[in-house]
């Protein structure tokens, strides 16, 4: 609906309607913009002050763990020939270690078939694993002199019918059976050849292959399925390579290992065994893994200046400039700030090493209140025993890093103090939104009360206006004295 004021008088009313309720809105509206500024604000100030702390807390976690501290490294002379890992269960030392052999798997290859397409048989291949001893093919035929089964394999049978009778289809069907055997097809020039193989090394894991062969009913012949036999009956199969275990020796101590991931042979260490010796032994370091334990109180060190510097600048105040940061004067960011501080500088109550303080290991806290780390001081705590510095960081309660992530939590947790604090902001943002619908309103029926004064004010001055009209024509006719002389 269109609205016309101001026909009777003249008046711009609906320009003085405007003036006047934009005057009277805009204090209060400047106000809520000022409130709902400081606000913002503060989230943005809580926000990044979690995020520090949120990162302080995960740099310190290293530091809570006393495995951070009793790690060790293992160095090989010779990558080539293994390489190592340790756990913080080994024991710092040096070994010489010669590695004769390494581990094999055992490979079996048929005859020769014209092509992978060919027709062998049907029946039933049963895999069973242990140690063989076969004599060689050449000279002379391939013998399977004994065969010892291994009591931690169980067997495998695979049954073979008209769907996958062929060369190839008894080596997919070798392979979709994953039973620690995989078959190819090699084409070594006369034919091709299905070769077995087993997939574990060590001498107690070869193949023995025992044939139900469905065709002719015998199953040692050389022919249908029975081809593919290697058993102390029927060695059909040709033994390309043995089983074998690995050989090494440790510090002269002539050692065997199935696989060449050697386990148990030293506490905590593991080797990986990768070619034989040439030449002198290759040696093994054991040691404290001093570099980790640097790097974990480094990183923490850094998270903590962060923290340092960003809650400086949240709180901070430039008397000249006039300017506050986002926190300045807020109790809650005062009482966080003020027991991180304490949690991480305070001394740590009944260590149960030599250090009880970070000033001790050579970490001291600067005048604007970050920590500086003198290397040579770090480095010779490090060389007495990284174990030296784990109660003071790990200690249950009491350690340093134990003792700031309780308090760490308390802030950050699920209902926590930061959480208490930002929520109760974001409500008050919310609210500002519901006065400001509500100075709407307001100023809606304000605009409305403005409206109907002028409206009444244009119609009062109309009247006024029609009133003196009919009194100036009136006026207008009334004889003068000097028009009746004139006559």
């Amino acid at each position: 609906m269109v609205s016309v004021t101001g026909v009777g008088s003249g008046l711009d009313i609906e320009g003085l309607v405007t003036q006047l309720v934009a005057a009277e809105r805009a204090p209060v509206e400047n106000r809520l913009l000022r409130r709902e500024a400081s606000l913002t604000s503060d989230l943005s100030g809580f926000g990044t002050l979690k995020g520090v702390l949120a990162d302080l807390q995960a740099r310190s976690a290293a530091l809570r763990q006393e495995s951070t501290f009793t790690q060790r490294t293992a160095t090989s002379s010779n990558t080539s020939v293994f390489t190592a890992t340790a756990s913080a269960d080994a024991a710092a030392a040096n070994y010489s270690i010669t590695v004769d052999a390494l581990a094999r798997t055992q490979s079996l290859a048929s005859g020769s078939f014209a092509t992978a397409a060919e027709v062998v048989g049907e029946g039933t291949l049963t895999f069973s694993f242990g140690t063989v001893d076969a004599t060689p093919a050449v000279p002379g035929p391939q013998v399977l002199n004994s065969f010892t089964v291994n009591p931690e394999r169980d067997s495998a049978s695979i049954t073979i019918g008209s769907s996958n009778n062929t060369l190839a289809g008894i080596r997919d069907a070798i392979n979709a059976a994953d039973i620690g055997v995989s078959a190819a097809i090699v084409n070594d020039g006369s034919g091709a050849r299905l070769l077995f193989s087993s997939t574990e090394t060590g001498a107690a894991n070869a193949i023995q292959v025992s044939v139900a062969d469905a065709g002719d009913g015998d199953n040692l012949d050389a022919a249908g399925l029975s081809r593919l036999a290697f058993n102390t009956d029927a060695a059909n199969l040709t033994q390309t390579a043995a089983a074998g275990d690995a050989s090494f020796t440790l510090n002269g101590l002539a050692l065997t290992s199935a696989s060449n991931t050697v386990t148990g042979a030293l506490d905590g260490v593991n080797l990986t065994l990768k070619d034989v010796t040439s030449g002198t032994p290759a040696s093994l370091v054991v040691a404290e893994n001093r570099a980790a334990t640097r790097n974990a109180m480094q990183q923490f060190v850094t998270a903590y200046n962060t923290f340092v510097s960003t809650s400086a600048n949240l709180t901070r105040f430039d008397p000249d400039s006039g300017r506050a940061g986002a926190l300045q004067g807020d109790f809650s960011a005062r009482t966080i700030i003020s027991q991180v501080r304490n949690a991480v500088t305070a001394s740590v109550e009944n260590p149960d090493g030599p250090f009880g303080s970070l000033a001790e290991l050579g970490i001291t806290t600067s005048s604007n209140g970050t920590l500086t780390i003198n290397t040579e001081r770090l480095d010779a705590a490090l060389a007495d025993g990284n174990a030296n510095l784990a109660s003071l960081f790990s200690r249950e309660s009491t350690g340093i890093a134990q003792r700031l992530d309780s308090v760490l939590n308390g802030f950050l947790s699920t209902g926590g103090l930061l959480d208490t604090r930002t929520d109760g902001l974001q409500g008050s943002v919310d609210a500002i939104a519901d006065d400001r619908e509500a100075l709407n309103r307001r100023m809606e029926a304000v605009e409305a009360r403005y409206r109907a004064q002028f409206n009444a004010l244009d119609g009062l001055l109309a009247q006024i206006n029609s009133t003196g009209s009919f009194v100036s024509e009136q006026l207008a006719n009334i004889p003068l004295p000097s028009d009746r002389f004139s006559n």
